[in-house]
């Protein structure tokens, strides 16, 4: 199975060598086209000649330009010849949220639960900027601010949360943290297998892989606040 599956993806690769996408992209084509979308840090050489902004610890969040058998994206002058980082975002954005919710699940977690929204496009993973409207919209639960919320994106294919309401965040993070960590390792277009903590004005790494390979999450007083806040709070059965 691994040979087409393989040549496919050279040949979608090559093609991109072949021909610019944006050479004869117009305006409308291309609000019609623009995500915003998350990628690991990592995978990246160099983000110098892309505009970009950080989204949480390790994940960063660029334009991308959504064609019938790959993605391209926007780089410095491509995105200043349509328009800008901040024109093209909020189009991205508005891309998103017209996006269908295909599998949304809630996952049972050591006493606890958390949500899982999942799919076969390439930004269902990114929509993770859209929380936590996301959650009200799809789960009707709403974000007690002074908690704020769990989140791991662990592939393009995936988002998880965890609104956080009472003592049952310390099931979901270790749920989460299996979670992120399988999928990671298993899912195409990795993003990451951490777990991250929402403090009100961006996210926090909570989970981090010792040498040994074990998780270890790191309490930052913050979040030890949050801990203490919700300690006595008895989850709903």
């Amino acid at each position: 199975d691994w040979r087409p599956a393989i040549t496919g993806h050279l040949r979608n690769v090559l093609a991109g060598f072949d021909q610019d996408p944006f050479a004869a992209l117009t305006p409308e084509a291309a609000a019609q086209q623009t995500y915003s979308r998350l990628y690991e840090e990592s995978a990246f050489p160099s983000l110098e000649g892309y505009p970009y902004r950080e989204f949480a610890p390790g994940i960063v969040e660029l334009l991308a330009l959504d064609l019938p058998d790959s993605v391209a994206m926007f780089d410095h002058q491509k995105a200043q010849r349509f328009g800008g980082w901040e024109a093209l975002r909020n189009q991205g954005i508005a891309n998103l949220k017209g996006l269908d919710v295909e599998r949304l699940e809630t996952i049972p977690a050591y006493g606890s639960t958390f949500s899982c929204l999942s799919g076969n496009s390439f930004y269902t993973g990114s929509r993770a900027v859209l929380l936590p409207g996301l959650a009200t919209q799809v789960t009707g639960k709403r974000v007690h601010e002074d908690f704020g919320w769990l989140l791991c994106v662990p592939s393009r294919h995936q988002v998880a949360w965890h609104i956080i309401e009472d003592s049952s965040v310390m099931g979901a993070i270790q749920g989460m943290a299996g979670f992120g960590i399988d999928a990671y390792s298993s899912v195409p277009g990795p993003v990451s297998p951490h777990v991250y903590w929402w403090n009100g004005s961006g996210y926090e790494q909570l989970t981090h892989r010792k040498d040994d390979g074990a998780v270890a999450v790191r309490v930052s007083p913050g979040f030890q606040r949050v801990l203490a806040s919700v300690a006595a709070v008895i989850p709903e059965s």
